[in-house]
Order: structure tokens, then sequence, then C-alpha cells
């Protein structure tokens, strides 16, 4: 017998076997961003579950799979700090336009959540759109729904104020009675111990615009009470933003809770030139308590061409808007009022223009062919006056046509961007390219937020150095947040990872042709599964709910 058969025969008898995996997923090769400090460095990442549990040279060790991210940088899952996806994911949970930008993490809840759906609050038009029905009860039963169909990223929520104050005093403008107040505290209260975040506002739509400071506080020393925080939409971005930034200051101040503002813009030409200033009265904030900013990186802003209305238009609900609007001399007296208030309420067309107004839905009965027009082209082709054609298209639409405002300077934009710590949110629901998911003509933030980061003003304009913006994504949006174990590439943090080409990475959306994934992005990993490798997504949905650390212990399912 030869040397070769001994060995085999000795191996076999003495039951020798390849080793185990020592990991079940090892990065190898890559340049490693880990969210907490700036600096790269030249080291391994071994995954095992769901955890980081090894950081170095790993090249003596074996894996179940193996990811060569030689010349490429490898970074914690990015963290979708303002998210619109609560519906989106129940119709599919696969999350394209958003994995495709390395996001990982997802919050949700500025001014809405189904996670606190009622059957009198729930969106039943917008479910029924996408197929769906109401059918479940509860923080809970959402997130179990959730986790049933499977969603590709992890998502947690806020507690909107906007639906407190809806589920207690309805969509009327008034204040509510001492007993009211005291159930929307308990509201928030529960909220809280369910699960959410920290508080939100909504403070240019109805009805959460009608609450005064007062109410804002009551529901914020809640949400404090609970080691919450506190982020607005702001009252105000153009004209009045900074006697909004001015309340939500005071509210953190009185509530003694961090505060942080959505998506931090100046808004209006008049205004341009002007982030200096706001940048100056938020540091001055800052002695009062924890300011934060969030920010995404575009020039126009995105909601529903309803929003543009005065509050009095809106008041009521849908239905009586657009009833309303079915008066002559009401529309006369809204446009008269738009073209010349500035005060008490967020006024978008003076901000941006009729010119500047781009529809970017209508319902599927209402005219196709508008979706991705200018306001004034529109009003050109129907050859109507373009306030009559403003009007008409919200009686048309129900009141459900979502519009671009182009409002904005690209200068204003890089400024607030520079500003340390400020965080990256999308302000959009994960969509993708194709199906009843890809209608109309999003803000091409839904696909591009992140990358654009990452190529236009990281690598082309030099804006900002890698190491910044990758924290700005990952850490300190996780800390901004409350949201643990995520947002950094150390042992015992989640395994939520993103690959990418630093030299390729890049937005491709545009206002004109929204629906285009970016590129640049090679692989993603969440929970220690990797959900998206060169040869696209790979089908798993291992995404979890993120809860605030006041969460009780769950109920059981029924």
């Amino acid at each position: 017998m030869t040397r070769v058969g001994v060995a085999v025969v000795l191996l076999v008898a003495t039951g020798c076997q390849t080793p185990p995996p020592t990991f079940d997923l090892i990065v190898r090769n890559g340049t490693v961003y880990d969210g907490v400090s700036r600096d790269p460095q030249q080291i391994d990442v071994g995954v095992k579950g769901d955890r980081i549990t090894a950081l170095g040279d790993l090249s003596a060790d074996n894996a179940g799979r193996v990811i060569d991210a030689t010349g490429l940088v490898v970074a914690p899952g990015f963290i979708d700090v303002q998210g619109q996806s609560g519906i989106s994911l129940l119709a599919d949970g696969n999350a394209e336009s958003h994995l495709w930008q390395g996001i990982t993490t997802e919050v949700i809840g500025e001014g809405n959540s189904p996670a606190f759906w009622t059957s009198q609050s729930a969106d039943a038009d917008a479910l029924r759109a996408l197929g769906l029905t109401f059918d479940w009860t509860g923080f809970d039963g959402y997130f179990r729904k959730l986790e049933q169909r499977g969603m590709a990223l992890n998502l947690g929520t806020l507690i909107p104020a906007t639906m407190v104050r809806r589920e207690v005093l309805g969509l009327v403008n008034r204040d509510p009675s001492p007993q009211e107040l005291s159930r929307m505290e308990a509201l928030v209260d529960q909220a809280m111990r369910d699960g959410a975040l920290g508080l939100s506002s909504a403070l240019i739509y109805p009805p959460g615009s009608f609450a005064k400071t007062s109410e804002l506080i009551a529901l914020a020393r809640v949400a404090s009470r609970h080691g919450g925080f506190y982020v607005s939409h702001v009252r105000g971005e153009s004209f009045n933003l900074m006697t909004a930034l001015d309340e939500a200051i005071e509210i953190g101040r009185e509530a003694a809770l961090p505060i942080v503002i959505f998506h931090l813009k100046v808004a209006a030409r008049a205004n341009w030139g002007t982030m200096d200033q706001v940048l100056a009265r938020l540091d001055a904030g800052r002695r009062a308590g924890r300011v934060h900013v969030t920010m995404y990186p575009y020039t126009a802003g995105g909601t529903g061409l309803a929003a543009s209305l005065p509050l009095w238009v809106q008041e009521g609900g849908r239905e009586k808007m657009v009833e309303r609007l079915k008066d002559p001399a009401i529309r006369a007296r809204a446009r008269a009022e738009i073209e010349t208030t500035i005060d008490g309420w967020e006024n978008l067309v003076l901000a941006s223009g009729l010119e500047g107004i781009q529809i970017a839905s209508v319902p599927q009965t209402a005219d196709q062919t508008i979706i991705g027009k200018r306001l004034t082209e529109i009003a050109a082709a129907r050859n109507q006056d373009p306030w009559t054609t403003f009007f008409e298209l919200l009686i048309e639409t129900d009141g459900r046509a979502g519009a671009l405002y182009h409002m904005m300077s690209e200068d204003d934009v890089k400024t607030g961007l520079l500003r340390s710590g400020a965080t990256i949110g999308t302000d959009s629901a994960a969509i993708h390219a194709h199906g009843i998911l890809a209608r109309g003509a999003p803000h091409p933030r839904a696909y591009g937020t992140f990358p654009r980061i990452l190529g236009k003003y990281v690598r082309d304009e030099k804006l900002l150095p890698l190491g910044d913006a990758v924290r700005r994504m990952t850490y300190d949006a996780a800390k901004q947040f409350h949201i643990e174990n995520r947002g950094a590439i150390d042992k015992n943090y989640m395994a939520d990872l993103v690959v990418f080409d630093a030299a390729t990475v890049r937005d491709n959306a545009t206002y004109e042709r929204p629906h285009q994934y970016s590129t640049g992005i090679m692989h993603v990993v969440v929970n220690g599964v990797p959900v998206i490798d060169p040869r696209g997504l790979t089908g798993a949905r291992p995404g979890r709910p993120i809860y605030g650390s006041a969460r009780l212990a769950p109920r059981p399912a029924p």
C-alpha cells in the first residue's frame, strides 16, 4: 500500500473530517469604515448568526460564505432616519429602491404610522390601491403582519403626534380639554411602552398643524420619561423657518429631551443663502439641550398638492376640502391668501412658484399623462390659467395628487450637509421600478439618496470625507434615533453591512426619470443574511422590528 493510501485509511479510521466553519460569513480584504472612526482599516469581518463576532486578520479561518471585498469599502448598513415605507413594505417586503442604496434599517412615523392605525384612522384608500386591507390590531399586530409577509430591512417607528391628536380630537381645529390632553398623554405613554422610538410631529399638515406648542410640550414630556426624543417636520421651512426652529428648541428645553429637525432646508428663493443663519440659530439652541438635524441631498421637496392650501381649506379632511374648492368664492379667497400671506402656515406655492410644482402622482382613475409635468405645462396644454388648473387638479384627484416642489438652492443644501452630525433620510417609501409600486413619478430620493451623498458629494465634489459621510449614515443616525447595537462594525453589534465601490457608486434617478436604481452597491447584509449580492436580490427577508428601550414584554399572538 502506498503512503497516500495509508494516509487515507488512517483519516477514515480516526474519523478525521474537515473542521466546521468558524463563521457563517466572512467579509475579507475590504477597506472597513466602522462607522465610529472616520479613518479606514484593512481588516476582515467575521459574522456568526446575526452578530459580528470577530474583526482582524481572519485569513486562516473558514466560513459558510465568504465575500471578497478587495478594492471595495465595507461599512455598517445605512440607517434611513426618515422613511415612509409603512405601507409599501406590506405590498412588497423586498424594499428594492432602498436596499440598492445600502439601507438596512428604516425609521417611519413622521406624520403617520400603520403601527398605530385604528379602524377610524387607517388609510383604506392607500391600502386598496395596493390590493391590501386593514386586518391587524395595534402595534404588535402590525409588526407581526410585516414579519409574516417578510421584510428585507429592519423597521422602527415613531409615534406621530398627529395621529394622537386625531384619535382624540378628530380633524377639528381646537385645543384639547384637560381630560382630552390626559387621554393624548396616555396614548403616547402606551406607544412608548409598545416600542416607539420617540415622538414625532408634522406641523404643516392638518390636524397636526392645529396643535399649539403647549400641547406638544405635554406630549414630549411623556416621551422624555421613557428616554425618548422629539423629532419634527417643523411648522415652517421657508418664510417662518426661524420661529419654527425656535418652537422646536423650546419643546426640547421644556420637555428635557433631545430634538431632531427633519429634513433641514431653506425654502423659497427669497430666503436662499441664509443656511448659515439657520445653523447659527440651531447652534444657539444647543445651549438649551441636544439639537440634531436630518437632511436629504436634493433641491426639491415632495408632498401632497393639497398641502399647499391654507389650513382653513384643509380642515376637516379631504372630503370637506374638495367640497369647499368647488365654490368659486372659496377658490378666490384661497388664491388671494396664497399670493399674499406667509404668516401662520407653510405657503408652498409662494415658496416654489406655480412653475416649480411638478405633479408626481395621481389616482389611477385620473389623467395619467400629467404625471411628471410642471403645473404650468399642464395649464398650457389645457389652455387654462395656471390657478384654474391648480384648483381643478385638486378636485379631479379628490385631493390625492402628489407633487414635487422645486424650492431650494444647491448652495444651501451643501452648507447644511456640512453641519457636523447631520444624518440622512430619504423621506420616501421603499418602492421598485416595475409593477404596482412603480406608479407615478416619485421624488428621485426614493432611489438615490444615500448613493448621491457617496458619489456626488463625497467622490465627485469632495464636500465631505468618506469616513464622515459613513458615520452620519450609520453611527450618528443610530445614536440620534436611539437604535441599539446597530450603526457600527464592532464585536457583538448586529451584522448589518454594506459593501460598495467608492469609485462607481452613484444615484441614477432623476426628476424626469425617477424609477432607476442606484449602482455601485455590491453587497448588502441584514442581520447576518445577504439580501443583495452582485447577481441581484437574494430573495432573503431577514429584517426585524426595531423597538424603543421602553418596550414592555411582547403580548402573545391572539
